[in-house]
């Protein structure tokens, strides 16, 4: 039988371009795990920075009867540092009878970042309220 060699230098080579690919891949996914938990993240403290905002405009409208067209304002908080929150707040009043309720409708818009980027996210909520009469 004639010599045989390199044999296991291609069984080898083949062994570490598998090896290597699995890798690749397995560095892949968990990179894109980290970055959908990350936007996640992101998301749900967009969320928490616009019903804080919403929060302020029930209690500015209601309490304090100040129902200003938008105001805008960042909270001072580490995890929020980073977002701009919007109030906007329309006003209606409605004769019940001999009640005149005032009906406040306020949108909470928080955002974070530039839009077009990767990092930009916003959340939007809104709340109808009113005051009921003494």
């Amino acid at each position: 039988m004639p010599d045989q060699r390199g044999f296991t230098l291609i069984a080898a080579i083949f062994l570490l371009v598998v090896v290597a690919a699995l890798v690749v891949f397995i560095t892949n996914i968990r990179v894109v795990q980290q970055t959908t938990q990350l936007y996640g993240v992101q998301g749900a403290r967009a969320m928490q920075a616009a019903r804080s905002g919403l929060e302020w405009g029930i209690h500015e409208s209601i309490v304090n009867s100040n129902c200003a067209a938008s105001t805008t304002f960042t909270i001072a908080r580490p995890t929020l540092d980073n977002f701009s929150v919007e109030v906007q707040c329309g006003a209606s009043t409605h004769t019940e009878g001999v009640t005149t309720l005032t009906t406040y409708q306020l949108t909470a818009i928080a955002s974070s970042g530039v839009f077009g980027s990767l990092d930009y996210v916003q959340r939007r909520i809104q709340a109808t309220v009113s005051l009921d009469p003494p």
